[in-house]
């Protein structure tokens, strides 16, 4: 991509390329430092997070599980994702000082940035471009028009479709197609792999699709799709078996990729839309100083962990470089029923040096109490130093143990001392303690 610029120059010690939650967090860290700071977005302040991602998708999840109607759904995911308006997040940027640029801008080389027919210098580039969806390769799948969904789509439509088919069994897929089905949709979820989130233990896999089934999702795992074709107001899809399957919508949510084509990039010497070298202070391995945080960065995709990012890269700029992109340990959730926590390496990724301790759900009162599905958490212990490095589980609350795992995880803290610990009867988190003593009973520590 090619954009001229006038000689109209302006200077600024920072140019931010994508105004999402990562630029947000890097200006309010910036200000007060003196640095100049100009933030270029296209679309929207503040990215896909509280507009067609996180915020809504969550609040239809919340409304799907009290039995709110569709309508009322609708009209509180618009109030939660502020009507689609960006003007707060833009005020707030203003605020700290930043000029924002309403304008799509590429990188022109070291130090420069063009936009909107003008010309920035700056000192330092901070690629926040974000992730747009991948596209499998199915044959027809350009001829199905707006038909074809993807989970933004999903999000800011008003119309509940009667009949619903995804692509993708994924983080995205299973929040999905759990809202779209609590709220009256058939709807068919079809993944290439055997069984849900198979880089986790089985047995998380195992509930996950159980807790689908029992949304009234109809599952299909190992299958694939290997043509789309319109029918109708509708899409047929077409699978390797020979059967079919009649839909209204197609949503894919088969994965993403850092947006990093059209920006620029063969000017600082990187291909055009290839994948970034990031170093663990954010910095590109390109010509002059340029600088990666958020989805862009190849690191995950996660709110939090682009808000990391853009700390680490602020401490850098501003001088201190204190902060490093892996000096914590990255938690999701998935907000499946229950949720899904995940973080730190999982077992295949682990060495002889680990071991793991786990309990299940129902050997806490609250599984009683409350009459919950059964759930499962894994914790990963260093055997020579005693300390928690990774945790994954499923089950009712998880999510909000996920703070206390990684406080266990970040702190260093043995997991002899863990035990020791309470937790108040009858709750959830009592499975930590009884998982803790578990573990310190298999572990010796220098």
């Amino acid at each position: 991509m090619t954009i001229s610029a006038s000689e109209h120059t302006e200077s600024f010690d920072v140019a931010v390329i994508g105004g999402g939650g990562a630029a947000e967090t890097l200006v309010a860290e910036l200000d007060g430092t003196g640095m100049s700071v100009v933030v270029f977005e296209e679309h929207r302040v503040g990215g896909e997070c509280p507009f067609e991602a996180c915020m809504p998708t969550k609040a239809m999840l919340h409304d799907a599980a009290v039995g709110t109607s569709w309508s009322e759904a609708v009209r509180r995911r618009r109030d939660v994702a502020e009507g689609l308006d960006d003007e707060g997040h833009a005020t707030d940027l203003r605020a700290h000082g930043a000029v924002l640029v309403r304008e799509r801008a590429a990188v022109a080389g070291t130090g420069e940035v063009v936009a909107g027919g003008d010309r920035y210098r700056v000192d330092h580039i901070v690629l926040a471009t974000g992730s747009e969806p991948l596209l499998p390769p199915i044959d027809g799948l350009d001829s199905i028009g707006d038909r074809l969904w993807t989970s933004a789509d999903a999000m800011t439509v008003a119309e509940r479709p009667t009949r619903l088919t995804m692509l993708g069994g994924g983080v995205i897929g299973c929040e999905l197609a759990t809202i779209f089905s609590r709220f009256g949709t058939e709807v068919h979820l079809l993944d290439t792999v055997p069984r849900a989130f198979p880089e986790l233990p089985d047995e998380i896999g195992t509930i996950v699709d159980d807790a689908l089934r029992a949304s009234g999702v109809r599952v299909h795992r190992g299958t694939e799709v290997v043509r789309v074709e319109p029918r109708g107001s509708g899409v047929r899809a077409r699978l390797e078996d020979g059967s079919c399957l009649d839909t209204d919508r197609l949503l894919v949510a088969t994965g993403t990729r850092p947006r990093t084509s059209g920006i620029g990039l063969p000017s600082v010497g990187i291909e055009d839309g290839s994948v970034l070298i990031v170093g663990d202070d954010g910095r590109v391995d390109a010509d002059g100083s340029i600088w990666a945080m958020g989805d862009v960065a190849g690191r995950g995709e996660y709110t939090h962990l682009a808000n990391h990012h853009a700390r680490v890269v602020a401490g850098a700029l501003a001088g201190r470089g204190d902060r490093r992109f892996d000096d914590v340990v990255v938690p999701a959730c998935v907000f499946t029923d229950p949720p899904i926590v995940t973080m730190g390496p999982t077992p295949a990724q682990c060495g002889a040096d680990i071991m793991w301790a786990s309990a299940h759900l129902s050997e806490v009162a609250r599984f009683t109490t409350d009459d919950l599905v059964d759930g499962l958490l894994m914790i990963a212990v260093h055997r020579p130093s005693g300390e928690v490095r990774a945790a994954h589980g499923i089950g009712a609350g998880f999510d909000i143990l996920a703070t206390a795992l990684v406080t266990a995880i970040d702190s260093r803290v043995p997991v002899h001392r863990l035990a020791r610990s309470m937790a108040p009867f009858p709750t959830v988190g009592e499975i930590l303690p009884l998982i803790y003593s578990r573990a310190s009973e298999s572990v010796d520590i220098d």
